[in-house]
């Protein structure tokens, strides 16, 4: 079994936008427990596993009090028939903001077990810095998309996640853009640090086409 140190930080903290390359972001932290959470989750949800049980057995193998804790409020909620994702904000050390939003949003809309595996991909690489910050900005706001989370939600996600970095204020920016009736086309002009002309053109067409599909191809430009 593959093993990952208690806290592992991915990508370098820079405390403003000028002078900062686009590839520039926030530092994310993610604890082993919640990778180990997701991840599990997700390989015992897929092969059909009941939610329930598959709570109470990631629950035996936890060793950490505080993550012992989460699980048995999990079972808890899921026993008299409530949502598991309900009592998560409570443990940051299983299950960071962006990722609580989008469980919330595969329970609602029924797709968790579509949904579960994006996700565990998205934390994993995370982890093992496999993604710079630019592409999990992009990556983390295409699969809120996915799940049905509105543009000003998803953006004030991003924005908590990204809080210590430029991808922070970019996500404020845009927020305020669409809080204030504008296109993500034209708040994303404030920013070309991170959106060039040709970035700017797929958020256009995304918004009126595919936008989870727009926000992955802007990771694919050079």
């Amino acid at each position: 079994m593959q093993h990952f140190p208690g806290r592992v930080a991915a990508g370098p903290v820079a405390p403003t936008m000028r002078g900062r390359s686009r590839g520039q972001g926030a530092r994310r932290v993610i604890t082993t427990e919640e990778l180990r959470f997701i991840n599990n989750l997700s390989v015992l949800v897929s092969v059909g596993r009941p939610l329930l049980s598959s709570l109470r057995s990631m629950r035996e193998t936890c060793r950490e009090p505080g993550c012992i804790a989460a699980y048995d409020a999990m079972i808890e909620r899921t026993e008299k028939g409530g949502q598991f994702t309900d009592v998560l904000s409570d443990y940051p050390q299983l299950c960071s903001r962006s990722v609580l939003a989008l469980l919330k949003a595969g329970r609602r809309s029924s797709c968790l077990a579509v949904l579960l595996p994006k996700l565990a991909k998205l934390v994993r690489a995370t982890v093992s810095g496999e993604w710079d910050p630019r592409r999990r900005f992009f990556e983390t706001w295409a699969l809120m998309v996915e799940t049905g989370i509105s543009n000003d939600e998803a953006l004030g996600e991003l924005r908590h996640d990204f809080r210590r970095g430029p991808l922070g204020e970019v996500a404020e920016g845009l927020r305020g853009s669409v809080e204030a009736g504008k296109s993500l086309a034209e708040g994303a002009t404030r920013f070309p640090e991170v959106f060039d002309s040709v970035s700017r053109d797929l958020l256009h067409y995304g918004e009126h086409r595919d936008l989870a599909r727009a926000l992955r191809s802007i990771t694919d430009l050079l």
